[in-house]
């Protein structure tokens, strides 16, 4: 395949797409690698790699001797240096496990289409360097290590569930992004079936697995999502927690119908985790017909109000709009104590709010001003710069910013009108 003109953001040619080979699953995320071919891109004998980003600065242990001192040649960038840099569009790089060999580490290999001729990667360590930000827990680990897989699966498919476990809840490692690449790479009635049972048996003291394997089933076509909205009669309190959460993470108008049958649920976290789903999905027409969610409308606790109103926007009816909108004009709350309100405003796209949101900016109290600064760069796609120490000259320059986009917005609708 041959190279595109464009460049990316990370600088360097694009490939539309690479295959790695790895002996192993690498903490470095594969979005921040670049590639050199040598001696050329149309005669290839060597492939080496550089690390950029966050990468670069945390996982330089990856290069091996050879590869280290290739990407600190003074020539590397240079015209009349090796073919590259090259970056991949970005999700493009999948990742194959190698079998490991009786007495030596195989060598990393890249090739530029699934099927095509393997160049040999040589900067990168054949075996994996020690990661010493990475936790170990026990029980988690235990837990995969007596695992009985049901189903004869890929080698990359076992060691990207014993990556994802061995990073626990919040790992220094990045590792488990590349697991969930590779996952979702390896689509299978197998792997399907693999997924909800290791979720279904797993210890919860750690929930980053729950939420990496639900996340990929609910994704893996309509049989994965089936088999998600399946485990909403888990046992586990926890883990039908997980699974709301889920539902209203992937936004599948497919998930409505077990959330409004986890209204019901015996516990008051499910029940409200459903909820805040159900805002995030959305409500239709005839969704509601037991009105379980209309009820939340005149729940004593505001942000049940608010996600009650956020599921309901799409049926239609303004007034679930103007409260929204009021909350932001008239409480002295910070947003973030009112149901998450910021995150409601930006998902529902209510640039009604930006005016009330300036108002907020301007507030003396920084946790009134803090929240309300985030919401409208998100919502505006605005860089305000603001923060809690800035001065007074940044905060009137944030604010002309911001009215200033506003001004320009109402001229846009009206002329939309017109």
């Amino acid at each position: 395949m041959n190279s595109s003109n464009t460049t990316t953001s990370g600088g360097g040619e694009a490939l539309e797409a690479a295959y790695l080979e790895l002996p192993y699953i690498p903490d470095f995320l594969l979005d921040d690698v670049r590639f050199y071919f040598v001696p050329s891109r149309d005669d290839v004998r060597a492939v080496y790699h550089e690390l950029v980003g966050d990468s670069a600065e945390n996982w330089s242990s990856y290069y091996n001797k050879k590869g280290w001192a290739f990407i600190h040649q003074d020539d590397i960038h240079q015209h009349d240096g090796p073919d590259g840099p090259y970056a991949v569009e970005k999700g493009c790089i999948r990742l194959d496990v190698a079998a490991p060999g009786r007495f030596f580490a195989p060598t990393p290999r890249f090739r530029f289409t699934p099927d095509g001729d393997t160049y040999p990667l040589v900067s990168l360590e054949k075996r994996r360097p020690l990661n010493p930000w990475k936790p170990t827990y026990i029980r988690a680990v235990r837990f995969i290590k007596k695992y009985d897989w049901p189903h004869g699966l890929p080698l990359r498919v076992q060691l990207a569930v014993w990556e994802i476990e061995e990073c626990g809840e919040v790992a220094g490692s990045t590792s488990w992004i590349n697991a969930e690449a590779v996952l979702m790479a390896s689509n299978s009635d197998e792997l399907r079936e693999t997924l909800a049972d290791v979720f279904y048996n797993r210890p919860e003291d750690f929930p980053l697995g729950s939420q990496v394997y639900l996340r990929v089933l609910g994704r893996l076509g309509e049989e994965g999502f089936d088999k998600l909205k399946g485990l909403v009669a888990h046992p586990v309190t926890r883990k039908r927690t997980v699974v709301a959460d889920t539902l209203g993470e992937l936004r599948n108008p497919s998930g409505v119908e077990p959330l409004i049958l986890l209204l019901d649920d015996e516990d008051p976290n499910v029940r409200v985790a459903a909820l805040r789903a159900l805002g995030k999905v959305g409500l239709s027409a005839g969704d509601d017909a037991e009105g379980k969610v209309k009820a939340y409308l005149e729940s004593d606790e505001v942000a049940h109000r608010v996600w009650a109103a956020q599921a309901s926007l799409k049926l239609g009816d303004p007034s679930h709009r103007k409260f929204l909108v009021q909350l932001v004009k008239e409480e002295k709350r910070p947003l973030a104590d009112l149901g998450d309100l910021g995150d409601v405003i930006v998902e529902s796209d209510l640039v009604d709010a930006v005016p009330f949101l300036i108002q907020r900016l301007k507030d003396g109290r920084p946790e009134i001003s803090m929240d309300a600064a985030e919401v409208l760069q998100k919502i505006t796609g605005l860089k305000v710069e603001y923060s809690a120490q800035a001065n007074d000259e940044q905060k009137r320059l944030a604010i002309r910013t911001c009215n200033r986009w506003w001004e320009d917005k109402k001229k846009e609708r009206r002329g939309a009108r017109g």
